[in-house]
């Protein structure tokens, strides 16, 4: 058998003082370093306004779809920014109409189907309203 550690005494710790002189660390966001300093320049003298971009795309599929399709059909989710998903639809008689209104509920301005017929053909329908 191996012999077993000694145990040394624990030493008890020094706590760290925080400087009272150093400056604030800015605050991390998905874009980048945010600075109070830069966003209050721009909220007081900004003569252009901050292009937002608000459009958001539906993405449904058939009922029908092989779990290849589906899984390229959330690639295209993790791509696309400003989408949502939504379950799998039943189109049987107009396909356009039932997008428009799918479309309209969840507040979307365009959408895009995949629809699988055959087994080795998918359809992708786009539309923007």
């Amino acid at each position: 058998m191996a012999k077993k550690r000694k145990h040394s005494e624990s030493l008890p710790t020094v706590s760290v003082k925080k400087d009272d002189d150093a400056p604030e660390r800015p605050k991390r966001t998905l874009m980048g370093w945010k600075d109070k300093k830069v966003t209050k320049e721009i909220e007081v003298g900004s003569d252009h306004a901050v292009f937002r971009n608000k459009e958001k795309v539906l993405i449904t599929c058939s009922r029908r779809i092989n779990f290849r399709y589906w899984h390229l059909m959330l690639n295209m989710v993790s791509l696309l920014p400003h989408c949502k998903k939504d379950n799998k639809v039943e189109l049987r008689s107009s396909k356009g109409a039932t997008l428009n209104e799918l479309v309209e509920l969840k507040g979307c301005s365009s959408s895009l189907f995949f629809e699988d017929d055959n087994i080795l053909v998918l359809f992708l329908w786009l539309q923007k309203t």
